[in-house]
């Protein structure tokens, strides 16, 4: 059984055409011939996700896994405007996702008709392309919407952007047929590697081979096996250091990991002796505000940014110098036989070296003295106890911040965070997307009020036994004692934290969870020696902190370690 509406069926064949099956519906009637047509369709993997913001972030998390485009649906209205924070976050964080909108015919809108509001390009410049369907379904008008179909679903496809695919539907919505009515064009792009002429660039490879100093900064990244080797065979260049954050996904032992640890509170004086004459950056949004003002303040020579599908150039750090609009594995091709690394006189790599093990020492100093249950000490521990070979989700605010500062990651887990708006908005249910669609076993850490923010993520059939939720309550989150330089009155500050005595247990009882509650370090290790185990439920341990002044702690660890 299918939908009757020419439309929707050829959007159907060409989604199947292109490999892309995963539909994430919201309940509505407007978009019943969607909802008809793909959970009916025996090709297409279809979830019911009730709340439009949460399936936003539902289908990113999924998307960020498999790589792959994947489908959100919804009715027309207010309903629509409820995907803007995913498709933002997914935009600046490269994940494709397919947008499809049921909407009322264009003729009512603005004719006082419910959840009638302007669609038509209603997400603007946070999507690839945005394309309004017809409904004539003459000749004409199939092969009008076939192409547009095409266009935008290969354009998410060669961006890894979002698209949105407008579609208006007049009464009856309801009507089926046994049987396929159109055979749609299927247009193929075939992606092309960027192809550089080596010769072009005898200037810049002098400036390459003649400075000692040079750092490949990491931001957020998606690199493929070939791209991680490549990388690991730089990092043995003494003239390279190569700083990756978390959501760089590259890891070793030659990889400085942790940035904030290294450079916070380091002087200008300090900074010239270990700032690069050559700063190479990769990939998107950088976490650690201190090297982005180091940078910006004392800036190297040259700055040189490599990737692909920028229309503006990106010059984070107010300094660039040269834009290299190809993938990185191309880049190195031009100045590198990876194969063979060319030993340097540089003793650059070496600086860097001796000033994270004097870090460490201090690191581990103070956390062996600490005796505070803070969130420092809490998740200094949570952290070496996630197991080997899984996926770790982390919230966004302080949650990532800590995980920034800590070494000890193992290479086997794979990290990711929202940090492309950075917002608390969908936390949880980006990783309960990702572990909807992954066999690996997936940990969510998050802070307690991107928690209870996005709680709704928890109302659906999708979520695996083996997911897991740290939730880390400090009574109102503690970013803004953190990050904020100036000491400001009780009443102004209230309206900067959040302040409240809520626990989870109530929502872990409403979803049939598994639920338990720590406030002590012997509690926490006797929970964690069995939280992964196999469990009948999702788990979620929630450890209070509240009673730790966890602000003053972090600062007076940073102080320290500085």
């Amino acid at each position: 059984m299918y939908s009757n509406k020419k439309i929707v069926q050829s959007l159907g064949e060409i989604l199947k055409a292109k490999s892309i099956f995963n539909i994430i519906i919201s309940p509505g009637s407007r978009n019943a011939p969607i909802i008809i047509h793909f959970t009916q369709h025996k090709n297409f993997k279809t979830y019911s996700i009730v709340d439009e913001r949460c399936a936003g972030f539902f289908a990113l998390g999924m998307a960020q896994q498999i790589r792959k485009p994947v489908v959100i649906s919804c009715t027309s209205g207010s309903a629509v405007v409820n995907y803007y924070p995913a498709v933002t976050e997914a935009f600046y964080q490269n994940i494709p996702l397919i947008l499809v909108t049921a909407d009322r015919p264009k003729e009512i809108i603005d004719m006082f008709e419910g959840q009638s509001i302007h669609q038509e390009n209603i997400f603007h410049k946070h999507v690839e392309t945005s394309v309004q369907l017809t409904e004539d379904e003459s000749e004409s008008g199939i092969w009008y919407n076939d192409r547009l179909i095409n266009e935008s679903i290969n354009k998410c496809l060669l961006k890894n952007k979002p698209v949105h695919i407008n579609i208006p539907f007049s009464e009856p919505l309801y009507n089926t047929t046994n049987r396929l009515q159109v055979k749609p064009k299927i247009i193929k792009t075939i992606p092309v590697k960027n192809y550089v002429e080596i010769h072009n660039y005898k200037k810049e490879k002098y400036i390459w081979k003649k400075y000692k100093k040079k750092m490949i900064l990491l931001g957020l990244y998606y690199p493929d096996k070939n791209m991680e080797k490549i990388l690991r065979k730089l990092s043995l260049d003494p003239s390279i250091v190569v700083f990756t954050e978390t959501t760089s996904h590259v890891y070793g032992k030659f990889f400085f990991s942790s940035i904030d640890q290294l450079i916070f509170k380091m002087n200008p004086k300090k900074w010239i002796r270990f700032k690069p004459h050559i700063l190479l950056t990769i990939g998107v949004n950088i976490i650690s505000k201190r090297i982005k003002f180091l940078l910006r303040k004392y800036p190297p020579i040259y700055h040189w940014h490599i990737g692909e599908h920028y229309e503006n150039y990106p010059d984070t750090y107010h300094k660039l110098t040269t834009y290299w609009p190809i993938n990185p594995e191309s880049f190195f091709k031009i100045f590198y036989n990876y194969n063979h690394i060319r030993i340097s006189t540089s003793d650059y790599r070496k600086k860097w070296e001796k000033l994270r093990r004097e870090k460490m020492k201090k690191h581990q100093f103070f956390l062996k003295k600490e005796k505070s249950f803070s969130d420092l000490k809490v998740l200094f521990f949570v952290f070496k106890s996630i197991p080997n070979n899984t996926i770790l989700q982390l919230g966004n605010s302080m949650i990532i911040r800590y995980y920034q500062l800590f070494n000890e990651k193992k290479y086997s887990i794979k990290s990711y965070c929202n940090r492309g708006t950075s917002g608390i908005d969908g936390c949880v249910s980006t990783a309960v997307g990702s572990a909807a669609i992954i066999k690996k076993t997936v940990t969510l850490i998050v802070g307690d009020i991107s928690f209870f923010y996005d709680s709704n993520a928890l109302w659906n059939n999708y979520i695996p036994q083996s997911f897991r939720i740290i939730l880390i309550n400090n009574g109102g989150g503690s970013i803004f004692r953190y990050i904020s330089e100036k000491k400001l009155s009780k009443e102004i500050f209230n309206f900067f934290e959040t302040k409240h005595i809520f626990s989870a247990e109530k929502i872990c009882e409403m979803y049939h969870w598994k639920y338990e509650k720590v406030y002590d370090q012997y509690a926490l290790k006797k929970n964690l020696s069995c939280f992964w185990k196999t469990s009948s439920q999702p788990f979620l341990l929630e450890i209070n902190t509240q009673k730790s002044n966890n602000a003053t702690i972090l600062k007076k660890y940073l102080s320290y370690i500085s």
